[in-house]
């Protein structure tokens, strides 16, 4: 009994020890932050993650930026520079070895330069205006519906002078009746009209006569029908078998292509210098590319120009 209560008031005193020893312990302060300090305190997580992407993003459209502005900068500097068309110079140094002949002014706006081939559909929009070196091109049959092309228009003898031209009847292709070149005009309005005349007249014609003449006639066309376009094309050259070699020539022949070149500058019209397709070194017509009577082009020459035509096209026509 004595041993219990002993065991019994030991265990109260540890108790009481324990007690005693909870009681002495203090609570360490909190610390309080100055509000200076607060700005310096980091952000959360959360906000850093959505700066760091921020800056990225800026990062990432600022080195698109750059790209794209490199590549624009690339597209322009690989772009090719813009260069003139070339003038067809085939035949200058004919021109330099003969004096005789007048020579082609190369400088001219009116000059038709080199082109792709413009190709078919350019070719069978044209109306030829024309004398018997151009005809031959309907009975060989080279145009759009051969033997039965509507593109020759011409008299009825295919042929026409041009000092002739006022009240002259010309064999119309679309019905076989015979009008007046201001009828026709007006009648059809012919969407491309080349003239290629001009061999007959030029041996009794002086520039003045001439260009009066020619003047006239572009002058119907227009007011007939003012949406027609017209390129005017040169005199073919001729050889020394022509059978009036001597009053017509080469020679005769260049001024006047020099009269047709004026006329064009003057109504800002277009030029085909067809005489240097089919000129040789001697000065006159090849005489591969002629008839044996050296004035009408053969097959071959025909070709040459409507070749000639084609690779020296005239843009405008095709819009």
């Amino acid at each position: 009994m004595k041993r219990i209560s002993l065991v019994f008031i030991a265990l109260i005193l540890t108790v009481i020890v324990i007690l005693l020893s909870g009681c002495s312990r203090t609570e360490e302060p909190i610390p309080v932050i100055p509000d200076e300090t607060l700005d310096t305190i980091p952000a959360p997580d959360t906000e850093t993650d959505e700066a760091v992407d921020t800056a990225t993003d800026t990062e990432t459209d600022s080195e698109s930026d750059t790209e794209t502005e490199t590549e624009t900068e690339t597209e322009t500097e690989t772009e090719p520079p813009e260069t003139e068309p070339e003038v067809d110079r085939r035949a200058e140094y004919i021109y330099q070895a003969h004096p005789e002949l007048t020579p082609v002014n190369y400088d001219s706006p009116s000059l038709l330069p080199i082109s792709d081939d413009m190709g078919q559909e350019y070719q069978d929009k044209i109306t030829f205006l024309c004398d018997s070196p151009t005809y031959w091109l309907w009975p060989y049959g080279m145009l759009k519906d051969g033997t039965d092309s509507k593109q020759i228009w011409t008299g009825p003898t295919g042929t026409m002078t041009l000092a002739y031209l006022r009240g002259f009847g010309i064999y119309d292709p679309y019905d076989g009746m015979e009008r007046t070149i201001p009828e026709a005009i007006a009648l059809h309005k012919p969407e491309f009209v080349i003239i290629a005349l001009g061999i007959n007249g030029i041996s009794f014609m002086d520039e003045d006569y001439f260009t009066q003449e020619y003047t006239n006639l572009i002058d119907e066309i227009q007011r007939n029908s003012p949406d027609t376009i017209i390129v005017l094309q040169s005199i073919y050259p001729i050889t020394t078998a022509y059978r009036n070699w001597g009053s017509i020539t080469n020679a005769t022949i260049t001024a006047g292509n020099s009269w047709i070149l004026k006329i064009a500058e003057q109504y800002g019209l277009k030029y085909l210098d067809t005489f240097s397709a089919l000129i040789g070194e001697d000065g006159c017509a090849k005489w591969e590319l002629m008839m044996d009577d050296g004035l009408h082009p053969n097959r071959d020459g025909l070709q040459v120009i409507l070749d000639y035509i084609r690779t020296h096209g005239y843009a405008e026509v095709m819009k």
